[in-house]
C-alpha cells in the first residue's frame, strides 16, 4: 500500500464504492465475465505460481523477483480498486501516467509504484467466501466449493487475457488458508512457501504490528483499505489465523512471544506432512534465498519448465538481530519447527 498522502478524496471515494461492500464487485465481476467469456481460454494444468506464508518472510522479494521476468501475469496496483474486472477497468487504468518508485508504507525499504505487483486477490476470496472464514477476531482453514474454484479458474484467465501472458503469479499469504483447493484447481501449480528465523521473523512481525497500529490510529482510511483487501496480518484490526480450535492462550500483542506463537502455529500447520509431502509445495528458508538466490530461482524456472529467465535482482538483504525470548517452552517449540522447515529447504535445494 501507498502511504495515505498519495490517495486523493477522489481515489479514497472510488476505494470504498468499489471495496466497501460484496454486492458491487460480484456484479462487476459478473459483467466482466459476460463480456470476456469467448475470449479467455481456461487452462487448469498451467504451473501457476502461489507465494504464501506468514509475513516478514520474504514473500513480497520473491514474488518481485519473478514477476520482473516479465513471464507471469499478476494484479498490480493498477487493477485498483476495480480488481475483480481487469479488462474492463483497464480502459481507464491504462491512461493513468506511471510515477517513480515511492517507498511503501511498510518503511520497509521496498519501493511501489503503480505498476508493482500486490497482494490484491484476496478480494476475489472475501466477495465469494467471506462467510467461509473472516471473523470478527479470526481468520480460519476453510475450503471453497467447486463453484467457487471454478470461478477463481475465470479470474485468472480474466487477470492473464488482460497481461496477455501465460502463467500467473501471485502473492497472497491468505491463500494458507485453502491450500489444497487451490492445489485441486490447479493440480500443477507451484506454492512457494517462504520462512525465517522464527524470532527474527517475529521480531519483524512485532515491529510491524506497532507501526500499522500507529498509522491505523492516526487514519481510518489505512485500516478500511487493509480491511478490504483481508490484510488482518497486524494492526488494530489485526486477526490471527486459526487452524483448530482455540487453545485459550492470551498473549500480548505487543509481546514478542505473542508473534512467535503466531509463528509456530502457522508453520506447525504448513509443515504437516499432508503438504511437505507434495510435489507443489516448496519451502524457501529466507537467508538460505538471500545467500543463493540464483540457484534457488533457478530451480523455479526447472520447476516450471521454463528456460533462461532473465532474473533482474539476485542479490537479497539479509539482517540478524540478536534477541532473547523469556518463553522456553514457545522457543523450543518453534525452533523444533524451524528445524523441521529447514530439513525440507535442504531436501529441495542441497
Amino acid at each position: 500500500m501507498y502511504k495515505n498522502k498519495e490517495y486523493s478524496f477522489l481515489s479514497k471515494i472510488l476505494h470504498h464504492l468499489a471495496l466497501g461492500n460484496n454486492f458491487i464487485p460480484e456484479m462487476l465481476h459478473d459483467i466482466e465475465l459476460t463480456v470476456f467469456k469467448k475470449k479467455i481460454k481456461l487452462d487448469n494444468l498451467k504451473p501457476h505460481i502461489f507465494v504464501c506464508g506468514l509475513p516478514r518472510s520474504g514473500t513480497t522479494i520473491l514474488m518481485r523477483s519473478l514477476y520482473e521476468t516479465e513471464q507471469f501475469a499478476s494484479l498490480t496496483y493498477r487493477d485498483m480498486p476495480f480488481v475483480v474486472l481487469p479488462n474492463l477497468w483497464s480502459k481507464v487504468s491504462n491512461k493513468i501516467k506511471s510515477k517513480p518508485h515511492k517507498t511503501r508504507i511498510h518503511d520497509d525499504k521496498i519501493s511501489i509504484n503503480i505498476d508493482s505487483p500486490e497482494a490484491l486477490e484476496e478480494i476475489f476470496w472475501r466477495v465469494k467466501l467471506q462467510k467461509n472464514y473472516i471473523y470478527h477476531d479470526k481468520l480460519i482453514v476453510h475450503t471453497a466449493d467447486e463453484f467457487t474454484t471454478n470461478e477463481f479458474k475465470n479470474f485468472i484467465s480474466l487477470i492473464l487475457y488482460k497481461y496477455k501472458k501465460k502463467l500467473y503469479l501471485s502473492k497472497n499469504n491468505n491463500n494458507l488458508l485453502r491450500l489444497e483447493s487451490i492445489i485441486q484447481t490447479f493440480p500443477n501449480c507451484v506454492i512457494l512457501i517462504p520462512f525465517r528465523d522464527p524470532f527474527q521473523q517475529a521480531n519483524s512481525l512485532l515491529n510491524q504490528h506497532k507501526h500499522f497500529t500507529k498509522i491505523q490510529g492516526e487514519d481510518k482510511f489505512v485500516k478500511k483499505y487493509m480491511t478490504y483487501l483481508v490484510h488482518h496480518e497486524f494492526g488494530l484490526d489485526h486477526r490471527p489465523y486459526e487452524f483448530a480450535r482455540n487453545d485459550g492462550i492470551e498473549i500480548d500483542k505487543y509481546s514478542l512471544e505473542y508473534w512467535l506463537h503466531q509463528w509456530i502455529e502457522v508453520y506447525t500447520y504448513l509443515s504437516q506432512e499432508k503438504f511437505s509431502q507434495k510435489n507443489n509445495i516448496v519451502y524457501i528458508n529466507y537467508e538460505y534465498l538471500c545467500k543463493n538466490a540464483e540457484s534457488v530461482l533457478k530451480y523455479i524456472e526447472r520447476k516450471i519448465n521454463l528456460k533462461n529467465l532473465m532474473f533482474k535482482n539476485k542479490e537479497f538483504e539479509f539482517s540478524f538481530k540478536k534477541i532473547q525470548i523469556q518463553n522456553n517452552e514457545f522457543a523450543s517449540k518453534a525452533n523444533m519447527i524451524f528445524d523441521k522447515l529447514n530439513k525440507l529447504n535442504n531436501k529441495t535445494f542441497l
